[in-house]
C-alpha cells in the first residue's frame, strides 16, 4: 500500500464519522483524550476502516469483541470494539445540515400545520411521515439550508405546494452542536457493547445493548 493510498483510507475513515447518521456501526473511534471525536452523530466506523487506522499507526486498540475474529491468509485477530487516537485531533463542532438534525432542531413536529389532522395532533406525526419544506419553495428560488427548511408531515406539504405565503409556525435557524446534541441525548440509542456506556456519557436508561456479534467478521 504507498503513503498516498494510506493517506486516502484515513480520510475517508474519518469522513465516514460525518456522512453516517444514527446508525449502528462497528468500533466506537476516541480521540486521544479518551472522549468520542463526535456525539452527533456518534463518532463510529466500520471494523475494517478501524483495523486499517490501526496498521496505519493512527489508533490504539483498548478493547476488542471477545468472540468476533477477523481471518484471512495471513492474520487472524480479534475486531476491535473500542480504538482511541494516537495524536490528539482537532474537529470542528460546526454542525452538519442533514435532514436528521433538522427533525431534531424542529422536535420532530410539524411547522406547517394546515391540514385539520395535523392541527389536532398539534403536529406530532408519525415518523414516517414527516418529510422537510422549503420555506421559500424551490420553483421561487429557495435554497436548502438551516434557514429555509423546516420540519412538515407530508400532507401539510402537499397543500402547501408552492403558496410562499405559508409560513413556518417557528421561524427555521442555524442551532447550535450542543443544542442538537441535548436533543439528541432525549432519543434511544442501539450500541455494539456495554463498555461504549462509559464513553458515550448518555442516559442509561435510552441506551440498548445490541447482542455481540460473534463468528468471522465479514
Amino acid at each position: 500500500m504507498t503513503y498516498l493510498g494510506a493517506s486516502r483510507i484515513l480520510a475517508t475513515g474519518l469522513l465516514v464519522l460525518l456522512l453516517i447518521e444514527i446508525k449502528i456501526m462497528d468500533t466506537l473511534l476516541l480521540n486521544a483524550d479518551g472522549q468520542p471525536l463526535s456525539h452527533v452523530p456518534l463518532s463510529v466506523v466500520t471494523w475494517q476502516v478501524a483495523v486499517r487506522l490501526m496498521f496505519l499507526g493512527k489508533v490504539k486498540v483498548l478493547k476488542s469483541y471477545d468472540e468476533w475474529i477477523v481471518r484471512s491468509q495471513f492474520l487472524e485477530m480479534k475486531v476491535p470494539s473500542i480504538v482511541i487516537m494516537t495524536e490528539q485531533v482537532k474537529w470542528s463542532k460546526t454542525l452538519k445540515y442533514s435532514r436528521n438534525n433538522v427533525y431534531l432542531r424542529d422536535d420532530f413536529t410539524c411547522q406547517l400545520q394546515t391540514s385539520s389532522r395535523c392541527k389536532e395532533a398539534k403536529g406530532k406525526v408519525k415518523l414516517t411521515e414527516l418529510t422537510l419544506d422549503h420555506v421559500v419553495p424551490r420553483s421561487h428560488g429557495g435554497k436548502t439550508n438551516w434557514l429555509n427548511v423546516c420540519t412538515s408531515c407530508k400532507t401539510c406539504n402537499s397543500d402547501k405546494g408552492a403558496d410562499h405565503l405559508i409560513v413556518p409556525k417557528k421561524k427555521p435557524y442555524k442551532p447550535t452542536y450542543y443544542e442538537i446534541l441535548a436533543k439528541r441525548k432525549t432519543l434511544p440509542i442501539h450500541i455494539r457493547d456495554e463498555e461504549w456506556k462509559f464513553y458515550i456519557n448518555w442516559p442509561e436508561h435510552l441506551v440498548k445493548v445490541l447482542p455481540q456479534p460473534t463468528g468471522p467478521a465479514s
